[in-house]
C-alpha cells in the first residue's frame, strides 16, 4: 500500500472492518476512492460517490477553491480510472451555477 497515504489506508481499513465510512475527508478522498476501485469494494466506491455528490451539492458560485477541488478530483477519476460519472456531476453543477 505504499501508493496510498497513511490516512487513506486507515480510513479504508476501518471502513472495511466496520462497514461504515467514518473518516473520509477531502484530504484522503482520492486515495480511498482509488483503493475502492483497485480492490473492487463496491460499497466503498458507492460511499465515495455519495461523499463526492454531497461536496458537489455544497459548492457555491463564489467558492472557487471548492470548484477547483471537485473539478480536479473529477478529472483524476476520468483520466486515471476512466470513470466519467464524476465529470458529469461537476458539469451539471457548474451549469446550474451559471447565471
Amino acid at each position: 500500500m505504499p501508493d496510498f497515504s497513511k490516512d487513506a489506508v486507515q480510513c479504508f481499513l476501518e471502513a472495511s472492518y466496520s462497514g461504515k465510512m467514518r473518516k473520509i475527508s477531502n484530504s484522503n478522498f482520492r486515495d480511498v476512492n482509488k483503493m475502492g476501485h483497485v480492490f473492487d469494494v463496491s460499497w466503498i466506491v458507492d460511499e465515495c460517490y455519495r461523499y463526492f455528490q454531497s461536496l458537489i451539492e455544497a459548492v457555491k458560485i463564489s467558492d472557487f477553491k471548492s470548484q477547483l477541488w471537485v473539478f480536479e478530483e473529477a478529472m483524476f477519476m476520468f483520466n486515471k480510472l476512466k470513470k466519467k460519472n464524476f465529470v458529469d456531476l461537476v458539469i451539471k453543477k457548474f451549469t446550474s451555477l451559471a447565471p
